[in-house]
């Protein structure tokens, strides 16, 4: 019987989407792809939550409540900044371990992950947040050290974001290095393309 803390979290089904394509008899290589699912699928959990929290401080600017967009945003930043350090995880798989699994990923690419276009797209759009919190008024109010406070937080996550991007470049460098993505993409060359975000006022 299930405890309340496995019903409560859904274990049995969190802990049953680990599926390696891997053969289990090869065991090594088996571990080596169930590791790298894991690291992925808890990374688009986190991603997830940094969604909920900026889509919670978008809500909450509309409404003229800055200090608790600033608060989701904070939270937000802080999940990102998890994600980089996450990404640590894949520098304990050996490029040569990778490269014996990646042929059975066929054309799947993070590359692909609805989850992080959408982070990267919400926070390059110049409009990310109301005009009014995104371009703090002149003045010493609290409304507008709020609105301040709540564009300091989004450019903070901004930049978590192209640290993330960075971080991710240079372990692709390290895992494959200048050859092309498993979608079909350019690899490395396409990576650089997207740290740069566009210019927002």
């Amino acid at each position: 019987m299930e405890t309340p803390y496995a019903c409560y979290l859904r274990l049995t089904d969190l802990l049953d989407l680990q599926q390696p394509r891997s053969p289990h008899e090869q065991s090594a290589q088996w571990a080596d792809e169930r590791f790298f699912i894991t690291v992925h699928q808890s990374a688009e959990v986190l991603v997830s939550q940094a969604l909920v929290d900026l889509r919670s401080a978008s809500r909450q600017a509309r409404s003229g409540e800055e200090a608790e967009a600033a608060t989701a945003l904070r939270r937000a930043t802080a999940v990102v900044a998890a994600l980089e350090t996450h990404l640590a995880l894949l520098d304990h798989l050996a490029p040569e371990s990778f490269a014996s699994f990646r042929p059975l990923l066929d054309n799947a690419s993070g590359a692909q992950s609805s989850q992080f276009i959408e982070l990267f797209r919400q926070i390059a759009a110049p409009d990310c947040l109301p005009r009014q919190t995104a371009v703090p008024v002149d003045g010493v109010g609290t409304d507008e050290a709020a609105s301040a406070k709540a564009a300091g937080e989004l450019q903070a996550l901004r930049a978590a974001v192209i640290r993330w991007q960075t971080r991710h470049l240079l372990l692709v460098e390290r895992m494959i290095g200048d050859q092309a993505g498993t979608d079909g993409t350019s690899g490395l060359a396409y990576l650089r393309s997207r740290i740069d975000l566009p210019p927002h006022t």
